[in-house]
């Protein structure tokens, strides 16, 4: 069966027919209770933000028709039956997206998670968990987009292309160029248009996928190899990278030797231990070789290729002991499992000694400076929460909030945090031109706030109402999209607990 793409498909989402939209997702599925579509909707005398220059467009008409947006201005519709809202004294902003989730690990997870994004203000997810079948993921895609459930509009990352040390998936940790291109053809004939690489893909076979990824006009990407330049990566055509740590040892005066110390260590014997060993013992190194004008460098090629970057800056606050309050309330949409798995992984993380720590801090102030001067520098930055990933303490919804809020303490701007949780994400999965601004002819969703984001990125949290799909949803609609993510954890606690009774 021929391939089809759907229209609005989000890059990543590829179809392998359209035979499959026809049939029921898998798993139970929460009733839904939704909005119902409004033909027509007008936002009147509201501040829009202008995500690309940083500015409030204030007193402005948002006109709403079929899902989109048709007028931004002084014009309103004739007729006493459109649907109105009143927006003064509110800011109107393009829906959120998240930029680096694991909402869909299961279909367990995901009816906890996608309810939590839209209560949150996020319309859009690219989500990087791919162990599911294309089929299962394509069936929530349709049940989204035809309003049999609520949650985000969906971007796949695609699958991981990543060596083995037990030879048990499609590539060792030494495999050829020759085997990277087959295992990336075999994923582009199965109906992916985007892949992501491995931290543990082998040199050769990334230029063998690379070369497959450009010929089909697939994108590629994901972490940068650990033994591939990180230049090398952007100038085969790696479009996006996920977690900054090659990046920092990209700054380093001494990288081309540390990337070739790393590449010897997974082809040696005890592959992954010897990397791990390896990597700890470059630490000092990459601090004491840190170069400002390679990094400068960097940004210029990662701004020249349009190469994004998620920076995944709350990725390391676990491991520096940063913790959220425990009486946080997004711990309700935790499942009790998870959350006992994050208070182990807390319990058993190691006692670092003040040398380490220090070490540790001072490699995580300078790569969090260096996300800070690629913003400064037109790197396109997609913020992502990383929520799912098995590291603790990262919200499914909340977390990007989280994200956005520490780009900003980091020293970016608010206008800079907020386009990179609106139009620099949509930009970088070629949604460009119909997601990720408040104009006419762009697809109608958005944020209506009680407070101006420019002023305080905090004023993100301070939602009155999401417009998604052609669906308006209030603070008693979002309030209950809270919940089902609620419920749905205890559901799975329950369902937990029955299981462990049985046994």
């Amino acid at each position: 069966m021929k391939s089809n793409r759907v229209s609005g498909l989000l890059l990543g989402l590829c179809l392998a027919g359209r035979a499959a939209l026809g049939q029921q997702p898998g798993g139970v599925i929460p009733p839904v209770v939704v909005p119902p579509m409004v033909d027509e909707l007008v936002i009147t005398n509201v501040s829009v933000v202008n995500v690309d220059l940083g500015e409030i467009e204030p007193h402005q008409n948002v006109v709403m028709r079929d899902g989109a947006i048709i007028s931004v201005g002084k014009w309103v519709p004739a007729g006493r039956g459109v649907p109105t809202v009143d927006g003064t004294g509110k800011y109107l902003v393009p829906g959120l997206w998240d930029g680096h989730t694991h909402a869909l690990g299961s279909a367990a997870e995901e009816r906890m998670a996608l309810p939590l994004y839209v209560a949150h203000g996020i319309t859009s997810i690219r989500d990087v968990t791919t162990a599911r079948p294309l089929n299962d993921l394509l069936r929530t895609y349709q049940a989204l987009e035809t309003g049999r459930r609520v949650g985000p509009r969906l971007e796949l990352a695609g699958p991981v292309l990543n060596g083995s040390a037990t030879e048990r998936t499609g590539l060792g940790l030494t495999a050829t160029r020759a085997e990277g291109r087959t295992e990336a053809e075999s994923h582009i004939k199965a109906g992916w248009c985007s892949m992501q690489t491995g931290p543990l893909l082998s040199h050769d076979a990334f230029w063998g996928a690379a070369a497959a990824a450009e010929e089909a006009r697939v994108h590629l990407t994901g972490p940068v190899p650990e033994a591939v330049p990180v230049l090398d990566a952007i100038g085969a055509g790696q479009r996006g990278i996920d977690h900054p740590d090659k990046l920092l040892l990209a700054c380093s005066a001494r990288e081309a030797e540390l990337v070739e110390a790393r590449a010897r260590a997974l082809a040696g014997p005890r592959p992954l231990t010897t990397l791990q060993a390896r990597v700890k013992a470059q630490q000092p190194l990459i601090l004491a070789s840190f170069s400002a004008e390679r990094c400068a460098d960097l940004a210029q090629a990662l701004e020249q290729y349009r190469t994004f970057v998620v920076p995944a800056l709350g990725a390391q606050d676990f491991a520096l002991g940063r913790e959220p309050d425990p009486a946080d309330l997004r711990f309700r949409a935790v499942p009790a499992a998870v959350r006992q798995q994050w208070a182990r992984a807390s319990h058993a993380r190691p006692r670092l000694s003040a040398g380490r720590r220090a070490r540790l801090q001072a490699l995580d102030s300078l790569q969090r400076g260096m996300i800070a001067a690629f913003g400064r520098q037109g790197v396109r930055l997609v913020a992502g929460s990383d929520a799912g990933s098995g590291t603790p303490n990262l919200f499914h919804g909340g977390g990007l909030h989280d994200e956005l809020e520490r780009l900003v303490a980091i020293g970016l701007t608010p206008a800079e945090a907020l386009r990179a949780g609106t139009v620099n994400p949509a930009m970088a999965m070629g949604r460009g031109f119909d997601l990720g601004r408040i104009r006419a002819g762009y697809l109608a969703d958005a944020v209506l706030l009680n407070a101006n984001p420019l002023t305080d990125i905090h004023n993100l949290r301070l939602i009155e109402a999401v417009v998604l799909r052609g669906r308006l949803f209030d603070l008693a609609a979002l309030a209950k999209l809270a919940r089902d993510g609620e419920k749905a954890a205890a559901t799975e606690d329950a369902a937990a607990h029955a299981t462990a009774v049985v046994r």
